[in-house]
């Protein structure tokens, strides 16, 4: 455990003690300290954890680490009606790197959309996964891929819910940015520790998920970053998937307001309905569930 004394995004000392709590994914009990920066608004594990130390929360059965091969033909035939992938356009031919690729869906979804693709995975179990598919992956974090291919550049550069895992997101964004080809791009998504649901119930939120998010970015902390790392800013918003929102509003009723698990089990109305219409409403007021960020050098 490592106890930081600045915030990690912006190197501020005005930061204090936010909240503490277990994991939400009822693992164990153990107690996880969060700090909240003054000055950008970060919130942060503090002491922070090392790799090591989490290595046994990222077990082969990590959800992430699924290669999710069901629906492959529906999501491709989605992407070439609507000419985006996970909100990015891709055209045929680019060099694509998804940073964190974990089982390799988006890089086997891109593929078949024309774009020549590489991932960089520091889980060996989820690397080997992609490999068995005939993807190429690096075992390893994205800085020591740098440090092994220094000569490599991309058009992309994507990294999907993977910065509020990384002990240094402003290093790791430097490191993206080396990475890009003339006139490249980065698209970024995390969770939104500013959005209404983990304003209102924060700890037992779903995309708080503690101890994996060592990071909770607001809009404010990720703009911090990005603009630390050198990186120009040209689209941030929020997206909220309304099944995600679906779970959050079972939560909210859960924890917020004691209603009995098997009221907010069955699905509605919730699912239906409220979720949806919900989830356009906070992405309209920028207060979705998660961030989404394009930037270039």
């Amino acid at each position: 455990m490592r106890d930081l004394t600045h915030c990690p995004v912006c190197g501020s000392d005005r930061i204090h003690h936010d909240f503490a709590a277990r994991t939400t994914r009822k693992i164990d009990e153990r107690i996880w300290q969060v700090d909240r920066c003054e000055a950008c608004t970060h919130r942060f594990m503090n002491p922070q954890p090392s790799w090591d130390e989490l290595a046994t929360y990222y077990s082969e059965n990590y959800s992430p680490y699924d290669p999710g091969t069901g629906n492959d033909d529906e999501i491709v035939a989605e992407a070439q009606r609507t000419g985006e992938l996970r909100h990015i356009k891709i055209a045929p031919g680019e060099k694509l790197l998804d940073v964190g690729c974990g089982g390799g869906s988006f890089l086997r979804i891109a593929a078949r959309l024309g774009a020549v693709v590489e991932g960089v995975e520091p889980s060996p179990v989820a690397a080997e996964r992609c490999r068995s598919a005939g993807l190429e992956v690096f075992t390893g974090t994205l800085e020591q891929f740098a440090e092994t291919h220094p000569e490599r550049r991309f058009d992309i550069l994507t990294a999907n819910h993977v910065l509020e895992h990384v002990p240094d997101p402003v290093a790791t964004l430097s490191v993206m940015k080396g990475r890009l080809s003339p006139g490249g791009r980065i698209w970024i998504a995390v969770p939104n520790a500013d959005c209404y649901f983990c304003q209102t119930i924060r700890d037992v939120w779903h995309s708080t998920d503690l101890p994996y998010h060592l990071m909770q970015f607001s809009p404010k902390s990720l703009r911090v970053a990005c603009e630390r790392a050198g990186l120009d800013i040209r689209s941030l918003s929020t997206y909220s998937l309304p099944s995600a929102v679906g779970s959050s509003i079972r939560q909210l009723l859960r924890y917020g307001y004691r209603v009995p698990y098997r009221l907010t089990s069955r699905v509605g109305l919730i699912d239906s309905y409220f979720a949806p219409r919900l989830a356009r409403r906070l992405d309209a007021e920028s207060r979705g569930e998660a961030i989404l960020v394009t930037a270039h050098d």
